[in-house]
């Protein structure tokens, strides 16, 4: 069992620490450290345990300083989408900055308490970088379709697996037509597939959903871009709280439906009664 609060310590420690060398030195050698397991190259891990504490240490060190990181697969070429010349990635091994490396802590909210604070941090920096501007009325509801992961993580990755080989809803286009079906015509109803879409066009797609419903997995690190007070539905686990964390913070209203089984089958003529009340039903979908 984690202890937050000393890990949260360790976290500001780290944080601290790479600030003071980069006072010495301009180049510095990162090695991103998972806490409590997962590996960068996977979109989760790469939102919260690299992007999220390299976005605060950007923002709190002199321009002129470059951090350097180990190439760790397909969101690579997203990271220098976003830092541009503040990081350089290193294809090879070297030597070079063996004197100036450091450890670099992630920040999975599973194991840590955040504040909205640093989130909004990232969130800025991804906007900005990638001009995406704050929708004025969101009004979309999303259904995450997963697909079969990339060859990658099956072939190359340190943790194989993704997409449909981890989890899968067997009648995903049964609740899709019914979903279609059934939202109030003030909402348009989406059915993604990440897979297919850039981190721009993920993004842009959340920030501007009110409602966004999918199986537990890395997709659903996304509800950081949605705005406050946004609703999520998630087909997880129960010991899997990830997600219902992250909406704490962000002041969503998180739905849980908890199964034992990957790869399941939504009873979808009782899909609405799963919810604990009737806030969804009112707000977002018609009565029959």
């Amino acid at each position: 069992m984690f202890n937050p609060t000393f890990i949260e310590s360790e976290i500001e420690k780290n944080q601290q620490a790479i600030i003071a060398l980069s006072k010495e030195a301009p180049n510095i050698l990162l090695e991103p450290i998972t806490i409590g397991g997962g590996n960068i190259e996977h979109y989760y891990h790469f939102i919260f345990d690299l992007m999220l504490p390299l976005s605060l240490l950007i923002k709190a060190t002199n321009p002129n300083v470059v951090f350097h990181l180990h190439q760790f697969g397909l969101f690579t070429n997203y990271a220098v989408e976003i830092f541009k010349n503040r990081i350089h990635i290193i294809q090879t091994n070297t030597n070079l900055l063996e004197g100036k490396k450091m450890n670099l802590l992630g920040m999975n909210p599973n194991n840590i308490n955040i504040l909205k604070f640093p989130y909004q941090i990232l969130k800025q920096t991804i906007f900005s970088a990638l001009k995406i501007k704050s929708s004025n009325k969101p009004n979309k509801i999303l259904l995450i379709e997963r697909l079969p992961p990339d060859p990658y993580f099956l072939n190359d990755a340190k943790i194989k697996g993704s997409g449909t080989s981890r989890r899968s809803i067997q009648n995903h286009h049964e609740l899709k037509e019914l979903l279609k079906l059934k939202i109030k015509p003030s909402y348009v109803f989406e059915n993604i597939q990440l897979e297919k879409m850039s981190f721009k066009e993920q993004i842009q797609a959340f920030e501007s959903s009110v409602i966004v419903i999918g199986q537990h997995g890395a997709g659903l690190a996304n509800i950081l871009w949605m705005q406050e007070k946004s609703t999520v539905v998630e087909f997880g686990f129960e010991n899997k709280t990830h997600f219902e964390r992250l909406s704490v913070v962000k002041n969503h209203d998180y739905f849980g439906i908890n199964h034992i089984e990957s790869h399941i089958t939504i009873d979808c003529s009782e899909f609405f009664n799963l919810f604990s009340n009737d806030f969804i039903i009112t707000k977002y979908f018609l009565n029959d």
